[in-house]
């Protein structure tokens, strides 16, 4: 699927393929997971292989910034939501006055982005060039990162709460999921990292002096965003091992319930179990209270064994 805004003085309007041309100011195009023939139609529209272009629908490909001869490649790495937050690849290609964004998953901050651009007066965002625009996109990114970082944050201070409250597998679970999600944001984040120093430091004819501030302000956003990931990566571990202690103590309370319980009744069996032998002759076997003596002496046992447990403050 393409979509196309063109930019010229101030005001822009959607275009088709066809209609994508040297006049406008700046075009955009995003491609979303394209058909063969859209892939086609765009690679000769705008004069770049389809093997390059395919780079950018590779959801493993490493971020990185290329400079060819007629146009510039930066790969970088987006959350992507599906049954589970994690990340993947998209391209950004820019030749004379066209950037295309190019990806084979839905990435909702460039979703966003569109339609701020197509919504909002779209000077703020396109009248100050193609790198400022470039700066704009993967700051998009990078914000979206931050805000599921964030929300991350309240959901640690709910899972500190339930650990203490209750133990079950689907939490542990849940933990586990989002330690691997935080994963995922390692590998991302440092990559861009890398992708952003070169463009904030290397001098590119596609950004100006000022554009390259803003990748620096950009730069250290995901610094912060690296130690906000390391430190709930961090918490998350603490909050497993928290909770496989909280289980192991309640395993050897339950370990110690028990034994308790076989420990009061194990004198009582073992003098059952003496007259429950087939011999003739058994103490009280033939007197009409032998039944009671026993029993009798069975409970005291139990009683003496439970004020020894309390005592030593095993029974509270």
């Amino acid at each position: 699927m393409l979509e196309i805004i063109g930019y010229h003085a101030g005001s822009f309007e959607v275009l088709n393929l066809d209609e994508v041309n040297s006049e406008h100011d700046l075009i955009w195009i995003d491609c979303y997971d394209p058909s063969d023939v859209e892939l086609i139609e765009l690679s000769k529209k705008i004069e770049i292989e389809t093997d390059e272009l395919s780079l950018g629908l590779d959801e493993q490909e490493v971020p990185r910034v290329e400079e060819e001869d007629t146009y510039y490649t930066i790969i970088f790495k987006a959350p992507l939501f599906e049954e589970d937050i994690t990340t993947t690849s998209f391209g950004l290609y820019v030749k004379d006055n066209i950037i295309l964004t190019i990806h084979a998953d839905k990435i909702k901050s460039i979703g966003r982005l569109y339609n701020l651009v197509k919504t909002k007066k779209p000077k703020t965002l396109l009248d100050k060039g193609k790198g400022f625009f470039i700066y704009t996109i993967l700051n998009q990114i990078t914000i979206s990162y931050s805000r599921i970082l964030v929300n991350l944050e309240d959901q640690l201070d709910v899972f500190e709460d339930r650990i203490v409250q209750e133990q079950n597998k689907n939490m542990t679970e849940e933990i586990l999921q989002l330690r691997k999600m935080l994963v995922y944001f390692h590998k991302a984040l440092i990559s861009n990292k890398d992708v952003i120093s070169v463009l904030k430091r290397k001098y590119l004819s596609i950004t100006t002096q000022e554009d390259r501030w803003e990748f620096e302000d950009l730069y250290y956003d995901i610094l912060q965003l690296i130690d906000m990931e390391t430190t709930y990566r961090e918490l998350l571990s603490s909050m497993m091992d928290m909770s496989l202690s909280i289980e192991n103590i309640r395993m050897n309370q339950v370990m110690k319930i028990l034994t308790m319980i076989t420990a009061l009744f194990a004198v009582p069996m073992w003098i059952t179990g003496i007259y429950g032998m087939n011999f003739k002759y058994m103490p009280l076997s033939e007197s009409p209270y032998g039944f009671w003596v026993i029993s009798l002496v069975s409970i005291m046992f139990i009683l003496v064994i439970s004020r020894i447990f309390v005592k030593e403050k095993w029974i509270k």
